[in-house]
């Protein structure tokens, strides 16, 4: 009887110690990270070795969980990935507390681990974005860079000790860029924002920055300055031309060669004289030579 019943275990046995033995332990240190809306889930991987090994996530909210009798929904660019991370930005796209897992496929064995509290979008963590003023150009531009594209952006503008009296513009369009035109002078002026996500209700605020608004150059002056140093080397140019026409001989009379005196080209060798040096000769008698009667003389 005993050994009948051990012999009819043994499978079931069998079957536990070879399906449920070997299988992984989960993944550990599960969290979300979640800034600007932007929803990344990140684990560690498993600390034993697998020929092959990925993961699926999953999540369920409270319309999954209490009108869908508790289906969970499979996150859908988070199946069978080899990475330890998945964005679920699109996924978790309301205001519900989300139940989080992920399932580890090992060499064929199976496990769970899920995300030790439920998520909010409302908890993600809102950056200030970063506001430039830019004074160069007319008007004035002051610009807002953010990821976020559902961001509505409150902009409060006034001249430095007059903030009583400062205009507020509101900024709802991305990219944010708003363009003021503004008394250019020595006086400053000083830029504070607010940025509102709607869907989450939350606000960030912005650090006020004044800067001055320099005097600047009519778009018409370049131009001018320009056309006025043309007109200026066209008439030098003109002024310097007529000024050899009409000088001319004057210059030339003034400036004239003068002849070389007649004497001097009188006494002056027609040919260029060739110098010699002196030769000493041998000695020599005179000789006299008597003079000769040609006939016919008389």
């Amino acid at each position: 009887m005993n050994g009948s019943l051990i012999k009819s275990l043994f499978p079931l046995l069998l079957h536990f110690t070879i399906n449920y033995s070997s299988t992984p332990p989960t993944p550990l240190n599960t969290s979300m990270y979640s800034v600007n809306m932007k929803h990344i889930l990140k684990w560690s991987p498993l600390q034993v070795s697998c020929s092959t090994v990925n993961y699926s996530v999953q999540f369920q909210g409270e319309y999954e969980l209490y009108k869908l009798n508790g289906t969970w929904v499979n996150a859908y660019d988070c199946q069978e990935i080899s990475e330890n991370r998945c964005d679920l930005t699109h996924d978790l796209a309301s205001n519900s507390d989300y139940s989080i897992r992920i399932k580890t496929n090992c060499d064929g064995k199976k496990s769970w681990t899920q995300l030790p509290a439920t998520f909010n979008r409302r908890d993600t963590v809102l950056l200030a974005p970063k506001m430039t003023v830019n004074v160069e150009g007319d008007p004035i531009q002051v610009g807002f860079s953010t990821t976020l594209s559902d961001m509505t952006i409150n902009l409060k503008v006034w001249n430095e000790g007059d903030e009583q009296n400062a205009l507020i513009h509101v900024i709802r369009a991305y990219p944010y860029h708003f363009s003021i035109a503004a008394h250019r002078g020595e006086e400053k002026m000083c830029f504070r924002a607010e940025a509102i996500v709607e869907a989450i209700n939350k606000i960030c605020s912005i650090d006020t920055q004044c800067v001055i608004i320099p005097e600047q150059t009519s778009d018409f002056v370049k131009p001018m300055i320009v056309s006025i140093a043309v007109v200026v080397a066209v008439a030098v140019v003109f002024i310097l031309g007529w000024s050899a026409t009409y000088f001319g001989p004057q210059i030339k009379q003034i400036c004239h060669m003068e002849p070389i005196p007649r004497v001097l080209l009188d006494d002056w060798p027609t040919s260029t004289p060739i110098l010699c040096t002196d030769v000493s000769l041998e000695p020599t008698d005179p000789l006299l030579l008597p003079a000769m009667q040609v006939e016919g003389t008389v």
